[in-house]
């Protein structure tokens, strides 16, 4: 056996290799072992992934698919919810945190804009209404009185003070047959309001206290892709429920012109159908060309009328669908002019959807904006805001 020892000066040293001479191994070098993120920061950056994904496929394809309708219906604060609930939890990420935060900080900055968040509210949003601004009032009435009491109702549209009164749902239902049926109850307005004009097409009213110099209802027909099927049902009487979901009239505010445009865009789907019949998405495709063929008779009256213009009503639309982005485009939002963060409108027992919106463009300013509780008589909040023609008086 031979030892390892240091050599005795001045004996003589074996070479290495050499016969009964053992070396010792030289120190082994170890790759480094790379380390993976934790299961938390893996599951994490799934998540983020998802969702950014998702984000992206929502924007690309709001507003103009059937399909896709069902998706577009989850409350909008959604968009802003879930980033920062992902921000919140990116800390958990070691090493990825700083990553992930970034990527929740670029959703939220995304999916702000499309949350129904009215940021104007921080600031107050009301502004001082000069002499002659004119106070409005838009609500889907849930077929008028139809089930209530009929003085309650007269009692709360009068008490909101308004000098014009846009009101949808002016209609009764005939639950059995699932159709419309038409009411009549223009006189009854005008004996209790002496003071207003009274114009009524199809299930859309409008009162004006100030002059109406010009209405007329806008047709969606001519708009429709396939106007035999999704037009008037061959067995109902009452066409104008189906051809006009936009009423405008024009009033006179000090000598100049102001467009109303009282809207009721038809809703997406019906919750009462059975999902698996063929008859629910056939429903949901004649939906969408209506609502596509309303939106597109609105966007073509306002592109060619030159006045100051105010369009207010149910859309059946909230901030995250693309039809409303377009039709919004180069408008302002009278909410802007509203001390809620955020003014939902639907159901009004807990509203988590603003359904109900008002624009105004051209020398049209907003002066303040409120939600009212309809009292039990509607399941939609109503609109009461102020709005002036910029220069008049």
């Amino acid at each position: 056996m031979s030892l390892l020892l240091d050599p005795v000066p001045g004996a003589a040293t074996a070479a290495p290799g050499a016969p009964g001479v053992t070396t010792p191994d030289a120190p082994r070098r170890h790759a480094p072992v790379k380390r993976g993120w934790p299961r938390r920061a893996r599951w994490l950056a799934a998540l983020t992934a998802c969702w950014a994904v998702f984000l992206l496929t929502f924007l690309s394809l709001t507003g103009g698919h059937w399909w896709w309708r069902p998706v577009e219906l989850m409350p909008p604060l959604v968009f802003v919810a879930v980033p920062l609930l992902l921000l919140a939890l990116a800390p958990l990420a070691r090493p990825a945190r700083a990553r992930l935060a970034v990527a929740a900080v670029c959703c939220l900055a995304i999916g702000f804009d499309v949350s129904g968040l009215n940021p104007a509210a921080l600031s107050g949003g009301a502004t001082p209404a000069p002499p002659g601004a004119v106070r409005v009032f838009s609500w889907n009435t849930e077929y008028w009185y139809d089930g209530s009491d009929p003085q309650r109702f007269h009692d709360y549209l009068a008490a909101q003070q308004a000098d014009v009164y846009l009101l949808q749902e002016y209609v009764g239902w005939d639950l059995d047959r699932h159709r419309p049926v038409r009411v009549d109850h223009v006189a009854e307005l005008r004996r209790l309001f002496p003071d207003y004009q009274v114009v009524a097409v199809g299930e859309l009213l409008t009162m004006s206290r100030l002059p109406i110099v010009a209405s007329r209802a806008l047709d969606g027909l001519p708009y429709l892709t396939d106007p035999v099927r999704h037009g008037v049902p061959a067995d109902s009487d009452f066409g104008d429920y189906y051809r006009h979901k936009v009423l405008r009239t024009d009033v006179l505010v000090d000598g100049r012109v102001l467009s109303v445009y009282n809207v009721h865009v038809p809703v997406q789907l019906d919750i009462s159908m059975d999902p698996t019949d063929a008859e629910f998405t056939e429903f949901m495709r004649a939906q969408e060309d209506r609502r596509q063929a309303h939106y597109r008779a609105l966007r073509a009256d306002l592109a060619g009328n030159g006045n100051g213009q105010l369009v207010a009503g149910d859309f059946n639309a909230t901030s995250a669908m693309g039809e409303l982005h377009d039709l919004a485009a180069g408008m302002a939002d009278v909410a802007e002019a509203s001390g809620r963060l955020y003014p939902a409108s639907w159901p009004e027992s807990k509203p988590w959807w603003r359904l109900d919106w008002a624009f105004v463009s051209g020398p049209v300013r907003s002066h303040d904006y409120r939600m009212v509780g309809p009292q039990g008589l509607s399941d939609h909040l109503g609109q009461r805001f102020t709005v002036s023609l910029a220069g008049a008086g």
